[in-house]
């Protein structure tokens, strides 16, 4: 197999990429996994990015073969290993990852999705994997997995690319009709206000975000402040420090979540 780093190779064959991974960590490299389901925009350029930066580090983006991969090759990333869940699991997914997040506020964490994350790096062998806060659900549960199950993997959350709206750049939010574009853009604002509410406690927080959903006719299917591992929330401030506050809702027949960190106690920066 010809293979020449920031060149973009393409592999197809589980064999060849896990090879290839194999002799990289041999040599004291370190292999990073970037995975994309969707085609790919700016969030998902950050990632690779983020991977890019890690030092000496192979880039592998996995990758459904249908997606044009013209950014990747444009970004120089050392490999693009294209797979479909067929070919992942001949006999389908028989075993999933799952846990009370994949059941959480509708089924926002996509056991499916977890799992495949997991088969890649059961393939791959990375030491190193990438993933976004967009999808906040899948992220803790794809670490609490690779903590639980031992994984050697080290992973590396990426903030939420935003328009200078404050959207999350992602293929859902894009599929919000025009019509429905303040609604979503409340969503976003709602956390905006309780990061500013945060100096006044939890239950502030909260009462700032609902007004603004409120004012744009938003009622939320969740609206909720948890531990940054979506545990149960700090309970008291200043001490607590740390939160996540998590919003999901239904804006043009699209469902959206969107998160973002608070420190309770603390005025925001």
């Amino acid at each position: 197999m010809a293979f020449e780093r920031r060149q973009a190779t393409r592999i197809t064959s589980t064999r060849h990429i896990a090879m290839l991974a194999s002799v990289m960590k041999k040599q004291g490299t370190p292999v990073v996994l970037v995975p994309f389901t969707t085609s790919i925009h700016a969030g998902h350029r950050a990632l690779v990015r983020a991977a890019q930066r890690i030092p000496g580090a192979l880039v592998i983006v996995a990758i459904h073969p249908d997606v044009d991969c013209t950014p990747l090759i444009d970004a120089r990333v050392d490999a693009i290993f294209t797979y479909t869940d067929a070919e992942l699991w001949p006999s389908g997914p028989r075993t999933l990852v799952d846990s009370p997040l994949s059941q959480a506020a509708g089924g926002d964490g996509d056991s499916v999705a977890v799992t495949r994350i997991m088969a890649l790096l059961g393939i791959i062998g990375p030491t190193d994997l990438v993933l976004g806060e967009k999808n906040i659900r899948q992220l803790v549960q794809v670490q609490q997995a690779i903590t639980d199950l031992h994984y050697p993997v080290v992973v590396h959350e990426v903030p939420t690319v935003r328009t200078s709206e404050g959207l999350p750049v992602s293929n859902r939010y894009a599929a919000i009709p025009s019509a429905a574009h303040d609604q979503a853009v409340a969503v976003s604002a709602s956390l905006i206000a309780g990061m500013y509410a945060a100096q006044d406690g939890a239950a502030a927080i909260l009462v700032a975000a609902h007004a603004v959903l409120a004012a744009a006719g938003v009622e939320p299917d969740e609206l909720a402040l948890y531990s940054l591992m979506l545990g149960p929330a700090p309970e008291s401030a200043p001490e607590a420090g740390d939160a996540r506050l998590v919003v999901t809702a239904t804006v043009g027949g699209v469902r959206i979540t969107d998160s973002v960190r608070v420190v309770l106690g603390a005025k925001p920066r």
